[in-house]
């Protein structure tokens, strides 16, 4: 019997973490799947809904709680009994009612690991018509959570990511149980002890509290080995959505709509030839029931302040600002690629432009339905050249930028200006194989759009904003 309680005991807890993978699959599965889109294998992902999964689960915690209680309440007459008559026989029944009573907890536990997690996909996912959508922008950055956990672990090792503390924390799970097993022979051996008068009731008792106490750890190890895994699982998914997001069946916003154009249409691998008429100076204000961020791109210029005719380089990143003026690491990220490729003298005279890439829902009153449509903000760096300083100033783009880029904005208004010259027809990359009218950057598509246009935030050249000034340290 003992050795069947150890062994269920060993399977609550390391295969704890399926319970929720199958959950988690379903998300997974479900990720970018059009409204026509097949789930494979798990026939009912599309179905998968956190708020009833949740409530499913308290619902088991609640049912859990009760019965401890009562089997606590039991436990605790025992106790009572047992300090009347320091009777072996009933100090044995404890024991045997603390095993019962252990394994109703590490059920609740499992449970309450699965809240946590699916607490998580909550706080980080969205249900879209199109499929679970994980908002990788909001999640919390690999390098602040390494540090978090630095600081809570004090690892001697510097060089350490969330793959170190996952298997620290599977480690000291592995290891504190051991310590259990230690521990619960010990107690065994006392009990028998005690019969012979080699052993006090005391000494069983403080082996009882100390079983409790090495739980407590087990299930302080396992609750952060499940967030970290559950993070880490998300990050990766929303890394994929990213970078296969082929979403299907949406009507691009603006045909015919306020000065947005129906742009051309490719209906073979040959493009037409790309436009080049300047923007129209139209604007119209657009309203955006949620606008995420999706990809940053950086353009390198050999010039003062950036000119097409002056590109130099590229690189993308799915790190959005913090704040409206965290713009810094840009140019500072500019300069190390500019260095490593022997172009020491960029941050003296180059410059770089930055574009924003938000997707979102927009309301078109062309046609009285929400629809998808990108949106851009657009800020430049550069040195000014009178007194030397760095500077960095949203393109003049109004309204000016968020003062928390890298979350999601709900319900605003924007006012459109549209840059069509610079859009190419692109096939594959981030948007699939189908044909949209694109820009191409770090050889993917971003801002695709059917009606041949980019959304960007208003411009107004005479009102640029400087956003940050700064030294060179």
């Amino acid at each position: 019997m003992r050795r069947w309680v150890v062994l269920f005991m060993v399977g609550v807890l390391f295969l704890s973490g399926f319970g929720f993978a199958g959950q988690f699959q379903e998300v997974k599965d479900s990720r970018v799947l059009g409204s026509s889109g097949t789930c494979g294998a798990c026939s009912s992902c599309q179905d998968f809904n956190v708020g009833r999964a949740l409530v499913e689960v308290n619902l088991k915690i609640e049912n859990l709680t009760r019965i401890i209680n009562q089997k606590e309440a039991e436990l605790h007459k025992l106790y009572a009994e047992f300090n009347r008559t320091k009777s072996i026989e009933t100090l044995e029944e404890i024991v045997k009612l603390e095993d019962e009573i252990q394994l109703l907890k590490s059920e609740k536990e499992f449970y309450k690991r699965q809240k946590v997690s699916l607490e998580l996909i909550k706080k980080y996912t969205r249900k879209t018509p199109y499929g679970v959508e994980v908002l990788y922008y909001k999640l919390p950055k690999e390098d602040e959570l390494v540090k978090q956990y630095i600081e809570k672990v004090h690892p001697v090792r510097k060089d350490v990511n969330l793959d170190w503390f996952i298997a620290y924390y599977r480690q000291a799970v592995e290891l504190t149980f051991d310590e259990y097993i230690e521990t619960d022979t010990k107690l065994r051996e006392a009990i028998k002890e005690v019969k012979g008068s080699n052993a006090t009731i005391e000494d069983v008792l403080k082996l009882i509290e100390r079983r409790r106490g090495i739980w407590d750890e087990i299930y302080a190890y396992l609750e952060e080995r499940d967030k970290l895994q559950t993070l880490k699982k998300l990050k990766e998914l929303g890394k994929q959505q990213i970078m296969i997001k082929t979403i299907t069946g949406i009507q691009p916003l603006a045909y015919n709509f306020g000065g947005i154009n129906e742009g051309s249409s490719c209906l073979s691998w040959s493009c037409p030839p790309t436009m080049s008429y300047p923007p129209l100076p139209e604007y119209t204000p657009v309203y955006y029931s949620y606008a995420s961020p999706t990809t940053v791109w950086v353009g390198l210029y050999n010039s003062s302040t950036p000119n097409v005719n002056k590109f130099w380089g590229e690189y993308c990143t799915y790190e959005f600002p913090s704040t409206s003026t965290d713009v810094k690491k840009y140019w500072d990220w500019a300069i190390e690629k500019a260095n490593s490729k022997g172009f020491y003298a960029f941050k003296d005279v180059g410059s770089i432009q930055v574009k924003l890439f938000y997707s979102g829902s927009a309301y078109n009153p062309n046609n009285g339905e929400y629809q998808e449509s990108n949106l851009i903000w657009q800020f430049e760096c550069h040195k000014n050249p009178k007194d030397g300083k760095n500077e960095c100033w949203v393109g003049s783009y109004k309204p000016k930028l968020p003062p928390y880029p890298s979350t999601v904005m709900f319900d605003q208004y924007f006012e459109l200006y549209v840059y069509k010259y610079v859009l190419k027809c692109c096939k594959g990359g981030d948007v699939g194989n189908s044909c949209k009218w694109s820009n191409r950057h770090c050889g993917g598509c971003f801002a695709p759009d059917a009606s041949s246009s980019q959304n960007f935030a208003w411009i107004n050249r005479p009102y640029q904003e400087i956003i940050i000034r700064w030294e060179d340290s």
